[in-house]
């Protein structure tokens, strides 16, 4: 009797509303209270470890759609069948492609019991990753906050980076799902990054994401919690490797980082990773020169199917690895995250 009222708090718990997203301008239905299974949140509440992972999947290949779309649905497929939750990193040119050509994937991804919608920007934007062409450095505060929130509320040229009349950005990207996607992230530098942030905290973002350290569970940075990763597992640098092995190594890689637990192993996958040669963003928009005009019908060439299979493996072999070992490492998504920081 103990054990069934100790069970009944914990999926109380794992089933408790989040404390409301900030008011976005989108007309758009709540935020769901998760998008990952109860049962792996109750598991989550109970586990007596101190080690999380999460699993982000970057889509950004618009030169390959097909490609794309193929491995979304592979990868829910997997994630779905194991119970693994994942995060999906959306740019709005790639929720764009889905939902007109894929509409049944963009379905999926609304309903999918272990995937959770994050939102990521990719140039041409001007103030990502420092690619500032079009001079926002130059502009005030007010100017480069009012631009910032043009450029995440409107679709982008291609060719000439300037924003269209058409709807885009993380305001798309939250109409289309039905919810504020969870994480925002640019990868801005600068003063710039604050007009950024508070773009996306007043669009709904509750998370945003910070690369080259590690970052506890419950930072902030500008009014947004900060994703929690000891160790960014970029697992598309070890196809080939033993999944098992690798993993546990990025594990100890975490608890050895100086922050503080519970630690976080954070296994990172972009979509052209599985195969393409190179991101069509960087293909573009990079290697082609960073200022206007761009051709966006340049693509990197596709992977061998050997180097496609290789790469599938290890990250397959590393889901169904996590999956088998919830005793010893608790995977988790953003919503899951914000009930650990919020119940």
């Amino acid at each position: 009797m103990k054990r069934l009222l100790i069970f009944s708090l914990l999926f109380c718990f794992a089933c408790a509303p989040l404390p409301p997203a900030p008011q976005s301008s989108v007309p758009i239905a709540a935020t769901p209270i998760f998008t990952a299974t109860t049962e792996a949140t109750a598991a989550s509440l109970s586990a007596p470890a101190e080690d999380y992972v999460t699993f982000s999947i970057n889509i950004q290949d618009f030169s390959h759609p097909a490609e794309s779309a193929a491995l979304l649905n592979r990868i829910l497929d997997l994630h779905e069948e194991t119970g693994v939750p994942v995060d999906i990193y959306l740019t709005d040119v790639m929720a764009r492609i889905y939902a007109e050509q894929f509409p049944t994937l963009v379905e999926r991804l609304r309903t999918s019991p272990v995937a959770a919608v994050s939102y990521h920007d990719r140039a041409p934007r001007p103030y990502v990753n420092n690619y500032d062409w079009l001079g926002l450095g130059d502009m005030s505060a007010q100017q480069q906050y009012e631009t910032v929130m043009r450029y995440e509320t409107h679709a982008v040229d291609p060719v000439t980076g300037q924003t269209t009349e058409e709807p885009g950005g993380y305001q798309y990207v939250a109409s289309l799902i039905g919810y504020p996607p969870y994480a925002a992230s640019s990868l801005t530098g600068g003063a710039l990054d604050q007009a950024v942030t508070r773009v996306f905290r007043e669009l709904g973002a509750r998370l945003t994401v910070v690369h080259g350290r590690a970052t506890d569970l419950g930072e902030k940075k500008d009014g947004l919690y900060v994703r929690p990763e000891h160790f960014d597992y970029m697992l598309f640098q070890h196809a080939g490797e033993d999944a098992v092995a690798s993993f546990e190594s990025a594990l100890t890689q975490a608890r050895a980082s100086g922050g503080q637990s519970p630690y976080f192993v954070g296994v990172k996958m972009h979509d052209n990773d599985f195969f393409a040669t190179k991101s069509a963003w960087t293909t573009v928009y990079m290697n082609s020169g960073k200022r206007p005009n761009w051709d966006p019908t340049l693509s990197a060439p596709l992977l061998s199917p050997a180097e496609q299979d290789a790469m599938w493996t290890i990250y397959e072999q590393t889901v169904r690895h996590v999956a088998s070992q919830q005793n010893h490492i608790t995977p988790v998504n953003l919503p899951m995250i914000l009930q650990m920081l919020t119940q």
